[in-house]
């Protein structure tokens, strides 16, 4: 079963019933990094690391909106842990600017066979695979102010990465690797809950995004019922891209000409990776761009060709921790379960997210 959890109230409200609900499992999470970072950190141990890390996460407060905030403050008292441990949780993809792999697509028009968009992304991750799908929560946000949303995210998370509103816009944001970057923006998926709830068209929440100051390069794929976009950002710079007949796709660099001369050079892989080097190249992301867009060609689609496109062994891969396909029409969500990853090989749970 996927662990839903209900939340609504301000944002004091929500992130305390949030804190206090998932509390335990926020704790794990803090043990999960620590672990890490022992790992890695030989003689020197974790918590110095730990504490350079907080003190960073810190940084970005000033540039979070008020009632986030309040949201993340609150999410720290009902788990009884500090601040700035639920703020880390929150941000960790902004200080070590992601880790390219993710893929998404949306399809309408005449792929589909009422006209309306679908949308699907691959959510992968170098590390703390088992605990990211394990404990992968659909959270189903009725806030104070702004619009019901539904987040597919993991306890302590107040940002929005995987997720879509009562409006039927759907988004899901991908890493893009950019040598534009800053520590002194809104964290992206902070950023990102910010639009998505004050947001009621695609238009509307990519106008939105754009209100904020960027952190990190991202693609961000948007869809509604008729329309989808990709916004290509780096931390001060955008560009947007349109379906080609029906069809969108972005994996993790740029495509647009305008920011090609923002493209950064991928990393290597994270001590521990369960991915190989190979998998952190430009060429792998253009690779499974390119096998999205050849699975997806010349035939009409639904949710379980979505499905089966995104657990394609070109396109997904040892990290695929999460895997969601979206009927922003409809409101409905179909979530991988597999209890190993590649998650997106199923099987799929479907919610209705609203009636």
């Amino acid at each position: 079963m996927l662990r839903t959890l209900e939340l609504w109230g301000s944002p004091r409200e929500v992130g305390r019933r949030h804190g206090q609900q998932l509390g335990a499992d926020i704790r794990l999470l803090r043990r999960v990094l620590l672990k890490y970072l022992a790992r890695i950190s030989f003689y020197a141990g974790a918590l110095p690391l730990y504490g350079l890390l907080k003190w960073l996460a810190r940084g970005f407060l000033p540039h979070i909106p008020p009632d986030l905030r309040q949201e993340l403050a609150g999410v720290a008292a009902g788990a009884d842990l500090g601040l700035s441990s639920v703020l880390l949780i929150n941000v960790v993809d902004d200080l070590a600017n992601n880790s390219p792999r993710c893929s998404a697509l949306a399809v309408g028009e005449h792929r589909t066979a009422d006209g309306a968009y679908l949308m699907g992304r691959n959510l992968d991750y170098p590390l703390f695979i088992e605990p990211m799908a394990q404990l992968q929560t659909l959270f189903l946000l009725d806030p104070y102010q702004g619009q019901p949303l539904a987040s597919l995210a993991w306890p302590g998370y107040v940002g929005v990465c995987t997720g879509m509103n009562y409006a039927g816009v759907a988004l899901a944001q991908l890493s893009a690797v950019s040598r534009e970057r800053t520590l002194k923006g809104t964290p992206a998926a902070l950023r990102y809950r910010q639009a998505l709830q004050a947001g009621d068209s695609v238009n509307t929440v990519a106008t939105n995004v754009l209100n904020y100051p960027g952190t990190i390069g991202n693609n961000l794929l948007l869809c509604g019922p008729q329309e989808a976009l990709v916004l290509e950002l780096a931390a001060r710079h955008q560009a947007s891209r349109h379906p080609q007949n029906g069809l969108l796709s972005a994996t993790n660099h740029f495509q647009s000409p305008a920011m090609q001369h923002l493209k950064g050079r991928f990393p290597p892989p994270p001590p521990y990776s369960v991915m190989s080097a190979a998998h952190f190249s430009e060429a792998y992301s253009q690779a499974r761009n390119q096998r999205l867009q050849h699975l997806a060609r010349d035939r009409r689609l639904g949710p379980e060709d979505l499905q089966k496109i995104l657990g394609d062994d070109q396109v997904a891969n040892a990290g695929t921790a999460v895997c969601a396909i979206f009927n922003p029409l409809e409101r409905l969500l179909w979530v991988a379960r597999g209890e190993t990853p590649p998650v997106s090989q199923g099987p799929f749970v479907a919610v209705k997210l609203w009636s």
